[in-house]
């Protein structure tokens, strides 16, 4: 079987080739996701491991189902072109296990050369990344990532299973019907779906909207996360009722156009509503492009937005300093000031597992708790408490966390909340819940608990509230005379806010990684598919078809993808832009990242139009040479 599988790889070299270099890419992307995690486990040796570990994780959840989408679709798309083929294997004899044998043993023998060759290139191309981490603070100044064959493994033991479970399912309609009947339906596609596919599409597509407003009830940048994976939900539910659903639209579409259209026009229509399946696994990546560039974007956007927000509603002073604050002493004798308030941020880490097996890094969260005075008045800094209050902070060993991580921990007031500094565990009560947390962090300290974890707890910031004497700005300057930098409450909440350039340009090339994999996929596809079709074009001009209307109904064709790819990859945001805005910014207008959105939607136009083109230029020369 495996001289079998082996000749049939080779005579299909052509459209293999294309699928072996998606899953070497998708074999690099999960191997560089795998390096994250398994630096991230290990921390130690510079490694900050909860940080590097909450990078691998929030990458990990979109990039993991891409990859399994994408590779999904493409040996579809691969097999789907060889149904002729395993149809007449049959009407000679083979059975149908033998046909599922080779597709099985080809795949495997595909999977298993791309798969790894791919992965030990992600891996080493995770060391171009060590600046990019060290500059965002994930790794400590000449440190490095570790390497080792573990994440190559996994890749591995990811995508091959993936791989085959798709060669199965596309067989699976060529052979569960008689082999005469299956020689017949090879040159045409059936619209149709089974039961049981409508439900799980239906299910899919309900899924995908209930997803998308979790923010309305999951506070927080988490539920701004998980509304985002709502736009996997909708495109699968495309991809399982597309066929059905794309032969509906365009049936109506060509009786609309009858005879008012041109022949290649008309040829365009009736091809795709003749072949939506073909159709369907085309569109799927382009819509994922724009969908995934697009949601991510505009997730980042209203999380941005709203922490500004929520810090500016916190932060009631007149002035905020910042710079040089030793000597904050000299500030009391500033006339018209009033009251100062000084904050500190304290570098932690909070127990949030308790399973006594699970790796360090994974047990701990890294993050940072802001020390606050006990008996700052509202007037100074109000954090939103909803229940207990800041002045319990001035027990010792207390605590008052956000609602956010209230809700993520499954921790409320009385409870023990487990921390760490400097290597030695505290457990401090929470005395305090409050809802601004995206603007003033997740914990809140008094300066003495903060003293008794070890840390000086130097002040980093000041609020400072002025008397009527004078007018904010006369007080501003006169403190901007003693050496501080002076802000009023917006603009400190602006800059606080505001991404690090390091992480913001870790997270761009992370997204553009998973983009150029996705466009890849698209591209693959339209080649396969346009290239594949050269009996199809060998007819049309058989009965009379110029080369130029062939040529121009490939050009109709490739349009009809790309816009349609558009409208479904748009409405896949849609949910997702309302949910995320309505729970984290209500009564504003949805936050929707307007430059990635136009210029995906451009790049999946031109990528149908492109890729097509091109590829139907030889195609169209082949067939009427």
């Amino acid at each position: 079987m495996w001289s079998l599988a082996l000749a049939g790889a080779r005579a299909h070299r052509t459209s293999l080739s294309g699928t072996a270099l998606v899953l070497a890419t998708a074999g690099a992307l999960v191997s560089l996701v795998g390096v994250f995690f398994e630096s991230g486990s290990r921390a130690g040796a510079g490694v900050e491991g909860g940080t590097l570990v909450a990078l691998a994780s929030s990458y990990s959840g979109i990039a993991l189902v891409v990859v399994v989408m994408v590779v999904a679709a493409m040996v579809t798309l691969a097999l789907r072109a060889r149904r002729r083929e395993f149809a007449l294997m049959r009407t000679v004899g083979a059975t149908r296990g033998q046909v599922r044998q080779q597709v099985s043993f080809e795949l495997l023998l595909v999977a298993l050369v791309a798969v790894p060759v791919g992965a030990a290139l992600g891996v080493l191309l995770a060391r171009r990344f060590d600046p990019l981490l060290q500059d965002a603070g994930m790794l400590s100044p000449g440190s490095q990532l570790s390497l080792s064959p573990l994440p190559v493994l996994a890749a591995v033991a990811l995508l091959v299973p993936t791989a085959m479970l798709a060669g199965r399912l596309a067989t699976r309609e060529t052979l569960r019907i008689p082999p005469t009947d299956a020689v017949r339906s090879s040159a045409v596609e059936t619209p149709r779906i089974g039961p049981i596919r409508k439900i799980f599409a239906l299910l899919t597509a309900v899924a995908g909207l209930a997803v998308a407003f979790t923010p309305l009830w999951v506070p927080g940048s988490v539920g701004g996360e998980t509304a985002g994976l709502s736009a996997f939900f909708l495109i699968g539910a495309v991809a399982l009722a597309g066929p059905l659903l794309v032969a509906r639209t365009f049936g109506r579409t060509v009786l609309l156009a009858g005879a008012r259209t041109g022949a290649p026009t008309r040829l365009a229509l009736h091809n795709v509503r003749g072949f939506s399946r073909r159709l369907t696994t085309v569109i799927v990546p382009l819509a994922l492009a724009l969908s995934v560039g697009t949601i991510q974007t505009s997730v980042n956007s209203a999380l941005g937005q709203a922490s500004e927000q929520q810090l500016r509603a916190a932060v009631t002073s007149d002035l905020v300093l910042t710079g040089a604050l030793s000597a904050a002493s000299q500030l009391t004798a500033v006339p018209a000031v009033a009251e100062v308030a000084p904050l500190a941020e304290v570098p932690v880490e909070v127990r949030d597992e308790d399973d006594a097996g699970t790796p360090d890094s994974l047990v701990w969260e890294s993050t940072r708790a802001l020390t606050v005075p006990p008996d700052v008045p509202q007037g100074v800094f109000d954090p939103g408490v909803t229940d207990g209050s800041l002045a319990a902070l001035s027990a010792p060993d207390t605590v008052a966390i956000s609602s956010d991580a209230a809700s993520l921990l499954g921790f409320g007031m009385g409870d023990s909340l487990t921390v760490r500094y400097d290597g030695a565990e505290h457990r401090l009560e929470v005395v305090a819940v409050y809802e601004r947390g995206l603007g003033v962090g997740g914990y809140l300290m008094a300066p003495e608990t903060a003293t008794s974890l070890g840390s000086d707890a130097t002040p980093s910031t000041l609020l400072v509230t002025t008397t009527d004497d004078a007018t904010t700005a006369q007080t501003a300057d006169r403190i901007r005379d003693l050496g501080y930098t002076v802000q009023s409450p917006a603009q400190y909440a602006a800059g606080a806010t505001s991404p690090d350039a390091a992480e913001q340009q870790l997270s761009t090339l992370l997204l553009l990684l998973l983009l150029v994999f996705i466009v890849l996929g698209a591209v693959n596809a339209l080649v396969l598919t346009t290239a594949g079709r050269h009996a199809e074009l060998v007819l049309l001009h058989r009965t009379g078809t110029t080369r130029r209307q062939l040529s121009r109904m490939l050009l109709v064709e490739s349009l009809l993808t790309g816009v349609l790819a558009w409208l479904i990859g748009t409405a896949a945001v849609v949910p997702a832009v309302l949910g995320v805005s309505a729970g984290l910014l209500p009564g504003q207008v949805p936050v929707v990242d307007l430059t990635t959105y136009v210029l995906l939607s451009l790049a999946v136009v031109v990528t149908a139009v492109g890729a097509t083109t091109a590829t139907a230029a030889w195609a169209v020369r082949r067939a009427t040479g």
